[in-house]
């Protein structure tokens, strides 16, 4: 199985959020990109798969397997639709599957959102074969930097509402772990597993644009109001802009709000 290039079109018709489809499409060509030439062994995990839409629009074969544990109500709508060869409703921090059982672990924006991140890795490394692959990705350290509120409040002075921010964004969006490169490696090598390749995606400016975005629609939803049709409508040629930059931006310092790793199980 192979990574394929996403259209931009098929996130607009998936999502009805403008915020999802402008920060999934910079973060699915990224992973494109960094995997390409690679060809993963069909034995393979989608780990918190969810509905499946994400695995199915990147890869060109079906995986093996989808383990959720069913937190986010979404796992019946992949196994409806029939896309993977098996799905497990169980915890990533302790799974079903056997030891060396799968040659290549997918996971796409979860293993952040788990509060045991070294159980985690534990079992990824446990059910990879030797020489199996993992690839993630994970909001970075940056993420709540580089958002649009916490900035206005640090060039406000406001530096203590501006950490307060940041800090409760994190915690809306279940982000106990939100980690950098060389943090990663560190832990990963602990289990065993070593980063192959890894790159930086999604930059300051699209991240404070994803920010304004979500806070509108969260201050409409408060007030029972639906404006995400609206703002898909008035910000899309914006957000291909803004995917369209970040996708071809080779400066990758100024690329510091996701991280995705490509790392291998030793022999």
């Amino acid at each position: 199985m192979k990574t394929r290039k996403v259209d931009l079109e098929k996130l607009f018709k998936i999502y009805d959020h403008p915020a999802a489809v402008l920060f999934r499409a910079i973060e699915l060509n990224a992973i494109y990109k960094l995997t390409k030439d690679i060809e993963f062994s069909n034995a393979s995990l989608d780990l918190g798969c969810g509905d499946g839409v994400i695995s199915e629009l990147l890869f060109d074969k079906r995986f093996m397997y989808g383990v959720d544990n069913g937190e986010a109500n979404d796992v019946d709508i992949a196994i409806q639709n029939n896309r993977y060869q098996k799905t497990l409703l169980e915890s990533a921090e302790k799974m079903s599957l056997k030891d060396n059982s799968v040659d290549f672990v997918f996971s796409n924006s979860v293993i952040e959102h788990i509060p045991n991140n070294e159980a985690v890795l534990s079992e990824i490394s446990r059910i990879l074969k030797p020489n199996g692959y993992l690839l993630f990705s994970s909001p970075t350290k940056m993420f709540g930097k580089f958002l649009f509120v916490t900035n206005l409040l640090n060039k406000l002075g406001l530096h203590f509402l501006a950490n307060l921010y940041e800090r409760k964004r994190n915690k809306m969006l279940n982000h106990y772990h939100i980690l950098d490169y060389e943090t990663y490696k560190k832990r990963l090598e602990k289990h065993g597993l070593k980063i192959e390749r890894y790159t930086y995606c999604v930059s300051k400016e699209t991240l404070k644009l994803w920010d304004i975005i979500t806070v509108i629609s969260y201050i409409c939803k408060l007030l029972k109001f639906n404006i995400n049709k609206i703002l898909t409508t008035s910000l899309r040629s914006l957000i291909q802009n803004k995917v369209d930059t970040d996708s071809n931006n080779t400066k990758t310092g100024t690329l510091q709000g996701n991280l995705i790793i490509l790392a291998r199980k030793s022999k």
